[in-house]
């Protein structure tokens, strides 16, 4: 998703746009809630980007 979510804010989009349809990604596994919190907190955001994904991927990682 990272190359697609480059080029998605490279021709002006918003990263929100994309993120909503992410959020159920990690339903059922510890960190979920985190993931879901860290994206819908953050993505809505002007100039939100990749770091906001590494940020939510690590509130999964963590609790794995």
């Amino acid at each position: 998703m990272k190359p697609y979510i480059v080029a998605h804010l490279a021709s002006g989009g918003r990263l929100h746009q994309i993120t909503r349809h992410m959020l159920g990604l990690f339903t059922g596994m510890p960190g979920a809630r985190g993931w879901r919190r860290v994206l819908s907190e953050g993505a809505s955001r002007p100039g939100a980007g990749l770091d906001l994904i590494d940020a939510a991927l690590a509130e999964v990682q963590a609790l794995a």
